[in-house]
């Protein structure tokens, strides 16, 4: 599991966090109506809470404020609890964003900003939990109320303490596992695309050691020569060569497969240019012939180049011959049509 894999998880495990810490405020609101949890759903049995769409969306939140208001001394107060509540589970939202963002978006260095979120939404769900321990110290229950509810819990935990237990389990299980398991298969749906429109591979006849050799011959120095952008994908990462002559370096990237490849060529793109707009960027940009992509751009001097194709990363910069990249390029094939076969 890299870096970028493990901060989508956490920012699927920050979605259930958060609404149990912010549930204390849905539970106020039941303590203020007089009403327990378990009361509640039963009372929403028969006509289950479901729908996806605004106007239903709108229509149960409705349903729920009247159950609560018709039972509170205080109905504005019911309104106020349930607003807050609503506003206390958009971290939740926040956190299913960001891991939509890791999953889908090509985005150079994209995990250091899930990261960064990830971190304020668990502050955010931490100072959730603090401020509802000193709103309860603040607004303590009425003893009428409070005895009230004592005896129907007494009464719910003596007759239902086995099933609620297991029934929370449940839901809160499936309810984890639905989240995981979407987004696993939207990221294997993902994958299935990127690679199901590649080409045979070109490394079909190409193997590293014929980029050593092409580089040799044009008189690259190979030996001892370390890499720029290893670290990105290095768990899928099989072979690299690098050679450097004068004021020129080249550098070939082969991974396992080809399922991540573009993500390490957006990567590159963005370290080589961050200031570039997204439309700017694509004037830089160009469709390789065997499939795959190539970013290349001039600034202070200096020529730098990153492409992909199927398997392969290349990355490769001079301030003296560029000329010399584009013809070890051509001599490997990537920049004709697909020779392997």
């Amino acid at each position: 599991m890299d870096t970028l894999e493990f901060n989508i998880i956490v920012s699927i495990l920050l979605v259930p966090i958060n609404l149990f810490c912010s549930f204390w405020i849905f539970k106020e609101a039941l303590n203020q109506a007089g009403v327990t949890f378990g009361e509640a759903l039963r009372h929403f049995a028969n006509k289950p809470l479901v729908g996806t769409s605004r106007t239903r969306l709108q229509k149960n939140q409705r349903r729920i404020f009247h159950y609560l208001a018709e039972k509170a001394e205080d109905p504005e107060q019911i309104r106020k609890l349930l607003r807050w509540y609503g506003i206390s589970t958009l971290p939740g939202l926040a956190a299913l964003i960001l891991a939509e963002f890791g999953i889908i978006i090509p985005f150079a260095n994209k995990e250091q900003y899930i990261f960064a979120g990830n971190i304020i939404l668990a502050f955010i769900n931490i100072a959730l939990v603090v401020v509802g321990k000193v709103y309860r110290q603040n607004h303590p229950m009425e003893e009428r109320m409070a005895e009230k509810l004592a005896i129907k819990y007494e009464r719910e935990k003596s007759k239902h303490r086995g099933k609620r237990i297991i029934a929370c389990t449940v839901v809160g299980s499936i309810f984890l596992l639905f989240f995981i398991v979407s987004h696993l298969a939207a990221t294997q749906l993902i994958n299935h695309q990127t690679t199901s429109i590649q080409p045979p591979s070109i490394t079909g006849n190409l193997h590293f050691s014929d980029v050593h050799t092409a580089l040799s011959d044009k008189g690259f120095e190979t030996a001892n020569i370390a890499t720029t952008y290893w670290f990105y994908d290095e768990h899928k990462l099989t072979n690299v060569v690098a050679g450097v002559k004068g004021e020129t370096t080249f550098e070939f990237y082969e991974y396992s497969d080809g399922e991540t490849t573009d993500g390490v060529y957006n990567r590159i793109s963005y370290d080589i240019a961050p200031e570039l707009e997204f439309d700017q960027r694509a004037e830089h940009e160009t469709e390789l012939p065997g499939g795959g992509k190539q970013f290349a751009i001039t600034q202070n001097g200096v020529y730098s180049l990153v492409l992909y194709q199927n398997n392969t990363v290349i990355y490769a910069c001079s301030s003296a011959h560029p000329d010399e990249i584009q013809y070890i390029l051509d001599s490997l094939g990537y920049l004709t049509e697909n020779t392997a076969g």
